[in-house]
């Protein structure tokens, strides 16, 4: 499942693995907001991170794996949170950045 901003920049990544992992990637700089507030869950438990391969200093991609038990928990705060939201059953979502200005309004 992959979002994508208006424009066709993608966003995060949100994937469940084989052995029943929830994985969400997170790429660029862009993202920082997004990994700042969910990093704090405790529900992860792991995390990867990817270099670029020309300057190590450089984060690419992190990646944090939790439970599938919590999926709807991480996707109900990325809905909330940032307008990100995915299909029940996979696929494409898209950021929809009016929604999560709505809903801090109606709090």
């Amino acid at each position: 499942m992959i979002a994508q901003i208006r424009g066709g920049g993608t966003v995060a990544t949100l994937s469940i693995s084989g052995t029943e992992e929830l994985c969400l990637t997170l790429r660029g700089a862009a993202e920082n907001q997004i990994l700042e507030t969910i990093r704090r869950l405790p529900y992860w438990r792991r995390v990867s991170i990817e270099r670029d391969p020309v300057d190590a200093a450089q984060t690419v991609a992190v990646t944090l794996v939790t439970d599938i038990i919590h999926e709807s928990t991480v996707r109900s705060i990325l809905q909330r949170s940032f307008g990100l939201t995915f299909p029940k059953d996979g696929g494409d979502g898209l950021a929809t950045p009016g929604a999560a200005a709505a809903e801090r309004r109606r709090r």
